[in-house]
């Protein structure tokens, strides 16, 4: 029988962000999960944005290719995810949790969704279905569940069993006890959290951690200066800017991410223990990834905004292969998590069609061909950018402003080097192969010209 297939995704998670990787952090079970799989160092997601960031993943296309490129866009229902690929191909396929699809009418594919699509207060209530139910059963108000103290979230008021991340870990918990045995399944679990708000403040898991330690980081708001100018015109969205709070409100804030991560990441270690117990973890590939990153500090701003740097555009991503005791390792390689779709298709055994990115993670347990990216594009509706020999150029279009970073030399992308004489070849080189993978989501570009015309 094929492999099953538990597909975990978090909310705006860093790609720094377990005890692998940051000491601060409280990751147990994800550390050890990771240890047994194939941790990618440097993957990146394909919008900072979740709505197209997620139409991207499940559809194996960029978010411009497959028409739902910002935020207030909708995945068309021309499009066709995976997930619907595996359900044609006998799979049985199960949603708990985020999906985003922005009430798109498209067929997601699932056979079954436990919907909640979004972090408690202010979201629609049909979107919300199982979560406001179970608060309501415990009569639970939603919009009582903490206390604004801090940026974007504060101090928990309940016990924290009510809290969506909690409730979801153990929603996926119950599911894979349920899931028949006789036929091979796909189960995505997308977490709410850390998406704002940060509101575990004053609960066991933020104690975990020391105010102290929760550092303001190395790029500051001063260093925005040398960037295109909305990074410091974010104060009518968002309040997100580390100079209008005292330092202790960022500190809680910073606190309440991590926290949140181990909250999840106590629930995933429950998972993979009825894995084991259900006889099903040698035989089940987990996938992890998040869709986009957070500021978390960096240049003094928290959250997210409409643009490509690292802390946004790097995620988490590691395969837990279908292979008993197999040892794990790290990659270097860059790598987009558009290609979870090649993937389970992959580990299906469904021929991959010829319009979604093939870039599948498992040669890298399979010991095939590496099959290697020569660049990663990324994109933020009219903002186009690559990164290629480590030099990230920013295309903003129809201005004559941008962005060009040496990674070698300014991994924090704080030095703007899009002016500078000395890098006019990259930036060229960078430009050229932004029109390329723009030309790719103009529908029929792969049609040839005429019959007999000669190959360009």
């Amino acid at each position: 029988m094929s492999p099953n297939i538990l597909f975990i995704m978090t909310d705006q998670q860093r790609f720094d962000t377990f005890g692998l990787n940051n000491d601060l952090i409280i990751t147990p079970n994800l550390d050890k999960l990771i240890e047994e799989s194939v941790f990618f160092e440097n993957a990146y997601c394909s919008n900072p944005s979740c709505i197209p960031s997620r139409a991207a993943m499940m559809t194996g296309k960029m978010p411009s290719e497959c028409g739902c490129p910002t935020f207030k866009t909708r995945l068309p229902q021309t499009e066709k995810t995976f997930v619907s690929m595996l359900q044609e191909n006998g799979y049985f396929t199960e949603l708990v949790g985020k999906l985003h699809f922005a009430e798109s009418k498209i067929d997601t594919g699932f056979d079954k969704e436990i919907l909640v699509d979004g972090h408690a207060v202010g979201y629609k209530s049909n979107l919300m279905g199982e979560y406001l139910k179970y608060l309501a059963q415990n009569k639970v108000a939603p919009n009582q569940l903490y206390r604004k103290t801090s940026m974007s979230g504060g101090e928990w008021l309940v016990d924290t069993k009510f809290h969506i991340d909690y409730f979801l870990g153990e929603k996926g918990k119950q599911e894979i006890k349920n899931l028949a045995k006789d036929k091979p399944w796909f189960l995505n679990l997308s977490f709410s959290g850390p998406h704002h708000p940060y509101d575990l403040d004053g609960t066991k898991y933020a104690n975990m951690y020391k105010l102290e330690d929760m550092t303001i980081p190395e790029a500051k708001y001063e260093h925005l200066n040398q960037k295109p100018k909305h990074f410091k015109e974010m104060d009518s969205y968002a309040n997100i800017y580390l100079k209008d709070y005292t330092l202790e409100q960022y500190q809680k804030s910073k606190r309440s991410y991590y926290a949140t991560l181990t909250l999840i990441d106590e629930k995933i270690g429950k998972i993979i223990k009825v894995l084991k117990e259900e006889e099903l973890y040698d035989n089940t590939i987990i996938i992890f990834t998040s869709d986009h990153g957070d500021f978390m500090g960096d240049f003094g701003m928290m959250e997210k905004l409409q643009c490509l740097t690292d802390s946004l555009m790097r995620v988490p991503l590691f395969i837990k292969p279908p292979i008993k005791d197999y040892k794990g390792k790290k990659v270097k390689d860059k790598v987009l998590n558009i290609d979870v779709a090649a993937t389970c298709l992959e580990v299906a055994q469904i021929q991959i069609p010829k319009d979604i990115s093939n870039y599948g993670y498992t040669q890298y347990y399979t010991g095939n061909h590496i099959k290697e990216r020569q660049y990663i594009f990324m994109e933020a509706g009219d903002i186009k950018g690559v990164i290629n020999d480590n030099i990230k150029t920013v295309s903003y279009i129809n201005r004559d402003y941008g962005e060009l970073y040496d990674l070698n030399k300014d991994p924090l992308e704080i030095n703007n080097l899009w002016d500078d004489e000395n890098y006019t070849a990259q930036k060229m080189q960078g430009l050229q192969l932004i029109i390329n993978e723009m030309y790719k989501s103009i529908p029929y570009s792969d049609v040839i010209w005429n019959d007999g015309t000669p190959f360009i």
